[in-house]
């Protein structure tokens, strides 16, 4: 098989909805992206298509393709992650991303309400952050995975950054173990009844591997 390690592209973007999703639902039923946009749980066509508009406008914000890195295999996406600085993070540049592709302030006020059950450790100033992490089925266990972090530790490392940060749902022992083969090391957990009622998870772990 063929493939190549490249930044994303504008044009990528409904791969990279896909993927995020997948990111966001980890090994359980219900993805974060089910509370971020609004419609029937699951991957359908109109989530994939919302989230395409935010992941490809000019506006920037964590989510946008700008941040995102992919492995493509025989033309085809087939893993990616993005990397991002905690500046890159702001709630505001999220808002105007979503305004530039029509979402409303009742729609965006709505949004957050849906997300207060999302409870992450927070994040550690300092460190490149992973998010977005995930690989469609038919590409697993090919190891992109981990070519796309040691890209990001690579590019921590030009930056002078103190190292790669993360967060995973507990109850992720695949991904949890994978990780900890690269290096990253458990950090802070957050649990909450609530985030269990919802996601069928205890909580959340940062994790970070320290150069």
């Amino acid at each position: 098989m063929e493939y190549i390690a490249r930044d994303a592209r504008a044009e990528d973007a409904t791969d990279i909805a896909k993927l995020c999703y997948l990111a966001g639902r980890s090994h359980l039923t219900l993805s974060m992206y089910d509370l971020m946009v609004p419609g029937l749980p699951g991957m359908t066509d109109e989530r994939i298509a919302a989230m395409a508009d935010i992941i490809a406008t000019g506006e920037p914000s964590w989510l946008s393709y700008r941040h995102y890195h992919v492995i493509e295999a025989d033309g085809c996406v087939a893993s990616g992650l993005a990397t991002f600085k905690s500046e890159d993070a702001d709630n505001k540049q999220l808002g105007k991303a979503l305004a530039s592709v029509g979402w409303s302030n009742l729609e965006m006020l709505k949004m957050v309400l849906r997300l207060r059950v999302w409870k992450e450790p927070g994040r550690l100033p300092g460190f490149l952050i992973i998010e977005n992490v995930a690989t469609f089925d038919e590409y697993r266990g090919r190891g992109f995975t981990t070519e796309l972090l040691a890209r990001a530790a690579q590019r921590a490392r030009e930056g002078g950054l103190d190292g790669l940060q993360l967060v995973v749902m507990l109850g992720n022992e695949p991904a949890i173990r994978a990780y900890e083969k690269v290096g990253f090391e458990h950090d802070k957990t957050v649990e909450s009844r609530r985030f269990e009622k919802a996601f069928s998870s205890p909580g959340a772990c940062r994790m970070v591997l320290r150069f």
